[in-house]
């Protein structure tokens, strides 16, 4: 199930905003009052769209940050208090050295009385713009900035999508840049929530997605990956590749080859992983959960089919004419008869 669907994603709307400085060079963050109204919606409704792709989790029991948004959400407290209250717990659970940026909250409308949390930590960029005089010199202006919202995601550091249900607790999307297949510690304390999904589980959710695939497509594959394609998936799944929705680029070549941007593959394989619910995760694949089928089949061209497990397989051998034979060695046949399973031929 996706944390939004695309008629909410198309609703999305600021209500509400503020952003408070943050960094382990100050000793307490600056505190800031409420922008209101909201400024620049277009630029950060496509920087809160771009992270809807991220890791789920869940309000563990007494969640400060749950009981804080709450608190927001129902009129109880003064939304800039509630919000000065989120940035100091944010700042304290940082162990390690912190870059100066500003952490945001964002209240959202998503349509049909859907509210959304947006909790982001926006990195400052040291960026250098030049200005033209205009009818003056040629010699254009240099001015430098430190304070500055830009587009590029690395700018985002930490982001947590966060829709409440009723009465307690909540869905979280987090997208966390430091450690994109789970969520930094310190992070996962502020936030005091668990993953919902288990790498496990959605390791064989995806080779069940990406064999989905393969099926649908098979003829129209290359020939090595229309002779053993379900071999080359299990292969690569088993070196254990970080699954990345965002870039299936390595995982779509590796299993199926080169393909066009709009090719069938790629859509089918968008289906599949949404179907099997891993098209917004990103986690580590266990190889250990990618176990290979015992059964394997050979088909020739003719139609004649081998079935055979793994410590069986037949040896093949060229002959002169440019054919291939099919040695088994076999300590004797347990049936040589018509299927009994193959109708009689119509006329």
């Amino acid at each position: 199930m996706s944390f939004l669907t695309d008629a909410e994603k198309d609703a999305l709307s600021i209500k509400r905003m503020i952003f408070h400085v943050v960094g382990k060079s100050l000793e307490e963050p600056i505190l800031l009052d409420e922008i209101s109204p909201p400024q620049h919606q277009d630029f950060f409704l496509e920087r809160v769209k771009s992270s809807l792709r991220g890791n789920l989790f869940a309000f563990r029991e007494r969640s400060a940050t749950e009981a804080l948004l709450r608190e927001i959400a129902s009129g109880e407290r003064n939304f800039t208090e509630c919000t000065q209250a989120l940035a100091l717990d944010f700042q304290s659970r940082h162990k390690k050295t912190m870059s100066v940026g500003v952490f945001f909250i964002f209240e959202l409308a998503a349509g049909d009385g859907v509210t959304i949390y947006a909790l982001i930590k926006y990195d400052n960029e040291d960026v250098v713009r030049y200005v033209l005089e205009e009818g003056g010199s040629s010699v254009p202006r240099l001015e430098r900035f430190q304070e500055s919202f830009v587009r590029k995601p690395e700018a985002m550091q930490k982001i947590a999508l966060v829709r409440l249900d009723d009465g307690a607790g909540g869905r979280i999307m987090v997208r966390d840049r430091s450690n994109t297949a789970h969520i930094s510690d310190y992070f996962e304390g502020f936030l005091q929530a668990r993953r919902v999904n288990d790498a496990a589980d959605m390791s064989e959710k995806l080779a069940a997605a990406l064999k989905d695939t393969l099926k649908a497509n098979r003829d129209s594959l290359p020939e090595e990956i229309q002779r053993s394609g379900v071999n080359r998936i299990y292969e690569v799944l088993r070196q254990g590749p970080l699954f990345d929705p965002g870039d299936c680029e390595p995982l779509v070549t590796a299993c199926f080859g080169v393909q066009p941007e709009n090719s069938k593959v790629r859509r089918d394989l968008d289906r599949n992983l949404r179907n099997r619910g891993v098209s917004e995760e990103t986690f580590d694949v266990s190889p250990e959960r990618i176990q290979k089928p015992r059964r394997h089949r050979m088909e020739t061209v003719e139609g004649v089919q081998v079935t055979y497990d793994e410590d069986n397989r037949p040896a093949i051998r060229e002959r002169d004419d440019g054919r291939q034979e099919i040695v088994i060695v076999t300590a004797g046949l347990k049936r040589d008869d018509a299927d009994i399973e193959t109708g009689p031929r119509r006329g």
